[in-house]
């Protein structure tokens, strides 16, 4: 099979998602360099193994191809080719990967700190992008990593081993600086506004406890405030090791409990998570809550069951079909209703319009971080009731 970076270049340009200002540097960077010879090719039916050596034309296709690539899971204590609990790193789809170096607008001569290295990919296009005068900082939390991309960029950019939060102040300030890995709101690390020049530029996925995203484009002020607004771009990205928030465990659950108090909903259980602006909304005013969806099918279920899990308190809800036409139970069990919590977050976003995601505002300073809704009240920070 000949395969190249043009092979993914034009597949990307195809689809139309191939930002003119990057063109170049896409079909300058082989990815292939930067891809493990044995990793896991994210699909619709599901995650599968591919090796270099086995399948060469196979692995190849992926490589060059507009896909997710996972290349680590569980931290490293998964290894090749078993699939584990959760993905710790991977190699973004690259058409979401050049929807945010778009809009990080990062020009030739700039100094970049990257939060994430990963591969080391998404740090070449970068260095390739700002030529030899600028710089590219890149931070990885796991030495493994860290070691693999630093081979791998070969001089093209200084691979940092610490916490990505921490930026790296020895070469500061920056011009932009762009994370590859979701802050939880309001916990975007002041560092990285700290180290940047006024008028620079942050770009970062932020996200609850529900929903990830927004992508966020901060601009930083002469005074050390970044004000930040919601990108188009649509990205979904692992979060900060240092935000991590606990997954909810549903083995010892049933869904059905008798112990749980029981009531009657006329609210699709779907209605607050269908829509991105809605799902962001009930994520913003509903702290320390994740949801699941059981399939009919799955765990014997003659019906689905929506799942919302305070993995903190150990407080869940589950919503599933009653009897009557329109009518679905809800259970909830612990010292939280979140169902009453989700609801109501649900219908403050009715009241407001139904805003979208670009209707959202961000500000990081020194002191507290807030976001705000135009034309609403401002909303308190939201900081995981764990820490």
């Amino acid at each position: 099979m000949t395969t190249s970076p043009d092979t993914l270049a034009d597949a990307v340009q195809a689809d139309g998602n191939l930002p003119p200002a990057w063109a170049s540097s896409l079909r300058s960077v082989d990815r292939a360099r930067f891809i493990p010879d044995r990793a896991w090719l994210d699909t619709e039916a599901g995650v599968v193994p591919i090796d270099r050596g086995t399948d060469p034309d196979g692995w190849a296709e992926a490589v060059y191809s507009d896909r997710v690539l996972l290349t680590q899971f569980d931290d490293g204590s998964t290894t090749w080719p078993r699939i584990g609990h959760r993905p710790t790193s991977s190699s973004s789809m690259p058409s979401s990967m050049l929807g945010m170096l778009d809009a990080l607008d990062a020009q030739r001569g700039h100094r970049v700190l990257e939060i994430g290295a990963g591969t080391g990919y998404n740090a070449a296009l970068i260095a390739a992008q700002i030529g030899p005068a600028g710089q590219v900082v890149t931070v990885e939390v796991d030495p493994a990593l860290a070691g693999r991309a630093h081979r791998r960029l070969a001089g093209r950019a200084l691979v940092v081993t610490g916490d990505g939060g921490d930026g790296y102040a020895e070469t500061a300030p920056y011009d932009r600086v762009i994370a590859t890995a979701t802050a939880q709101l309001g916990k975007l690390p002041y560092a990285w506004v700290q180290q940047c020049r006024p008028g620079a530029v942050i770009i970062a996925p932020v996200r609850t406890d529900l929903t990830s995203g927004p992508l966020v484009r901060y601009r930083v002020d002469e005074n050390g405030t970044a004000l930040g607004k919601v990108a188009p771009q649509r990205v979904g990205f692992m979060e900060l090791r240092t935000h991590r928030c606990p997954l909810p465990d549903l083995d010892d659950l049933r869904w059905d409990d008798p112990c749980a108090e029981q009531a009657i909903t006329a609210m699709s259980p779907v209605d607050p998570i269908h829509d991105e602006g809605a799902r962001w909304t009930v994520g913003v005013r509903v702290p320390s809550c994740r949801w699941r969806f059981w399939k009919r099918g799955e765990h014997g279920l003659k019906h689905g069951v929506v799942w919302f899990v305070d993995p903190v308190t150990g407080s869940w809800t589950t919503v599933a079909p009653g009897n009557s036409s329109g009518a679905n139970i809800v259970r909830q069990f612990g010292p939280r209703r979140l169902w009453d919590e989700v609801e109501s977050a649900y219908r403050w976003w009715q009241e407001h319009g139904c805003p979208a995601l670009e209707r959202w505002r961000f500000e990081v300073t020194a002191t507290e971080q807030r976001i705000l809704l135009e034309g609403a009240d401002p909303i308190p920070n939201t900081i995981c009731p764990w820490e």
